[in-house]
């Protein structure tokens, strides 16, 4: 062979090694394919049991709340699925308390406590069966009783309100709950409406109907009644109503005189707000304000109704008649920080001196509200305005805690004075009142004085002033000027004399 030859075999390799070496090569590459066909298999496994995980859990979140573990509303609609049962809403009405008093820390402290009892709620009536629970809000707890039927949703309600009731106690401060419950058992009235989350909807909107009427005080667990539904739907066309109608002047103030029990003489008016309702008549404030105060309306109608009053106040001053004017304020007006500013204001704009402005809160709302209504309070005071507690007697004041308070009248609950020609023990309780009164240095006047009689006791007795259907009722603005033109003046100051007038009534 010659050199050439050997050279050129020695330089390439034989066939049968090229074979070797493209199959090493073949398989190599399909090694890697089907290792990188695993590995991503094995990453697709993994995306899809997390991706199922995040879906089970937004799943979750979007179903349950997240500070109890127990169900929302949207995951309360889609547990209860069958037909039959009542629902109940629960209100402990306490969250508000513990944040103010502890901070809302303590307050999701409280939720949680509120939760433990809720899930470990056995209920004989529900013979074994486990309740659905879920919060829907704050401290409001919907509850599913399954199996329970319109003439057994008061017990259970009962039942569901008393294993509630036990004090809390959050961080060594011990809060007793006013719960309350309101129930709606489904039945025949629902037929029309599918098992499931519409039916569940249905029966939540009536329960909420039924917690709403237990707020006035008389029970604390109601079961929905289709009456209710009415009031709800004229609570609701009242609300809507309302800022169109005082722009109309279907809402007006009304004046009934205050007259002083000694010498007979007006002094004053109160300032009533009445509604000319174009459907539903004349509505006087116990039916509209406690839905104004509900949605924090009552401050448009206090606005209007100082308004009014002090035009009015300024009106008689420049015809000689110095008057004060006593308007009703709510303990929810005492919550808005700017309102002895406003007051002030109005004052101002009228040229009215603050001395001739009595603003009235009732005594159930200053010790209800104690805490928020008394700086407020402090503040009216010092600009001269007079303060008075309105309907005194039917509350929990004590002579302790009116001495406490920025006040300078109380007035005599009308309930008593109106008893006071029947019971003498209602005669007692007044006597009792001026004396306390006079001995903190308060004027006292009587509301709802009907019979003469019942005026010569109460000037027997010493009580300052009084009101009520003997001297006359509340006038609107045009009739009580005229009522005012036709009394007498006081003849040591006649009417044509410069300055005040004193009228007789």
């Amino acid at each position: 062979m010659t050199p050439a030859r050997v050279a050129s075999a020695v330089a390439s390799p034989a066939p049968a090694l090229w074979v070797l070496i493209v199959a090493a090569l073949l398989l190599l590459m399909l090694a890697a394919a089907v290792v990188g066909l695993l590995v991503q298999r094995v990453r697709r496994h993994r995306h899809d049991v997390e991706a199922a995980a995040l879906a089970e859990r937004l799943r979750r979140d979007a179903h349950h709340d997240r500070l109890t573990g127990l169900r929302n509303r949207e995951g309360f609609l889609h547990a209860v699925t069958g037909a039959g049962g009542a629902v109940a809403l629960v209100d402990l009405s306490l969250l508000d308390q513990v944040n103010d008093t502890l901070g809302h820390a303590r307050g999701e402290v409280f939720v949680r406590l509120a939760t433990e009892r809720l899930v470990d709620v056995r209920l004989p009536s529900l013979t074994g069966r486990e309740l659905v629970a879920a919060r829907l809000e704050g401290d409001t707890f919907a509850v599913h009783l399954p199996g329970v039927d319109g003439h057994d949703a008061h017990r259970a309600g009962e039942e569901l309100r008393d294993r509630l009731l036990a004090p809390y106690v959050v961080e060594g401060v011990r809060f007793e709950p006013p719960v309350v419950v309101g129930v709606a058992a489904d039945g025949p009235w629902l037929a029309d409406v599918p098992a499931g989350p519409a039916r569940t909807a249905a029966l939540l909107r009536r329960a909420d109907v039924a917690l709403a009427a237990t707020r006035d005080g008389v029970e604390a667990v109601r079961c929905y009644e289709p009456s209710m539904g009415e009031r709800a739907a004229r609570r609701l066309r009242l609300i809507r109503g309302f800022s169109a109608a005082v722009e109309r002047r279907d809402v007006r103030v009304d004046f009934q005189p205050v007259v002083s029990l000694g010498e007979r003489t007006v002094v004053g008016v109160e300032a009533l707000a009445r509604w000319d309702h174009p459907e539903l008549g004349l509505l006087l404030p116990d039916e509209f304000v406690p839905v104004l105060e509900a949605t924090g309306q009552i401050a448009e109608l206090t606005t209007f109704v100082l308004d009014e009053s002090l035009a009015a106040a300024r009106r008689w001053l420049d015809r000689g008649m110095r008057l004060s004017v006593a308007v009703n304020v709510s303990v929810g007006n005492l919550g808005t920080p700017g309102f002895p500013e406003e007051v002030a204001m109005l004052l101002a704009a009228h040229r009215v001196p603050a001395e001739l402005l009595t603003l009235e809160l009732t005594e159930s709302g200053v010790s209800s509200e104690r805490e928020i209504a008394l700086p407020v309070m402090r503040r009216l005071h010092a600009l001269g305005c007079h303060l008075a507690v309105d309907d005194f007697g039917t509350g929990q004041s004590s002579l302790a805690h009116l001495r406490r308070l920025p006040v300078d009248q109380v007035k005599i609950d009308k309930s008593f004075v109106l008893g006071m020609g029947t019971e003498y023990g209602d005669v007692a309780v007044v006597r009792a009142i001026v004396e306390m009164g006079h001995t903190l240095g308060l004027t006292v006047v009587a509301e709802g004085v009907e019979q003469a009689a019942v005026r010569a006791t109460l000037a027997e007795m010493g009580c300052d002033v009084a009101q009520g259907y003997l001297v006359s009722r509340p006038l609107p603005a045009r009739c009580f000027d005229s009522w005012l033109e036709s009394l007498e003046a006081h003849p040591d100051e006649p009417g044509a004399a410069p300055g005040p007038r004193t009228l007789i009534a």
